[in-house]
């Protein structure tokens, strides 16, 4: 089956019980454009969606008035399932300049990719243990 896109990006959704720290990391200090926030229904367990927009995607820092267990912090290698995602960014090494000046954790520092001169990576982590890859030109 092939998907029938209505549009193109995709909606990441991170649930969290530290709301305050996630939306001073996302919105304050990555600078993400707040589109908005959504009230769930009590019927629906009650809550709320914060939306960014983040290129042709969204991100949503998600809470409900229950709240569920806390994130298992350490991305990929601390746990199967969706642990990370990437964003693409230009000057790498600015970004990560900016990282180093932050209270915010570097995961794994700047690397070049051996194949693609110019080109490199690195991973970060929110205040939720959550793993950001950014990639990009250095």
């Amino acid at each position: 089956m092939k998907l029938d896109l209505l549009m193109p990006g995709i909606e990441v959704g991170l649930v969290t019980t530290n709301l305050d720290a996630m939306t001073a990391f996302y919105e304050g200090f990555l600078e993400l454009e707040p589109q908005g926030e959504i009230a769930f229904s009590d019927a629906g367990g009650g809550g709320s969606q914060r939306r960014y927009t983040l290129g042709n995607s969204v991100l949503k820092l998600v809470t409900y008035t229950t709240a569920p267990a806390p994130a298992v912090p350490g991305g990929g290698r601390a746990q199967a399932g969706l642990r990370y995602f990437t964003i693409g960014v230009n000057g790498l090494r600015a970004v990560a300049e900016a990282f180093e000046a932050s209270p915010y954790e570097i995961v794994e520092p700047v690397t070049e990719f051996a194949p693609v001169p110019g080109m490199g990576f690195m991973f970060v982590a929110d205040p939720d243990g959550n793993h950001l890859e950014l990639f990009g030109t250095l």
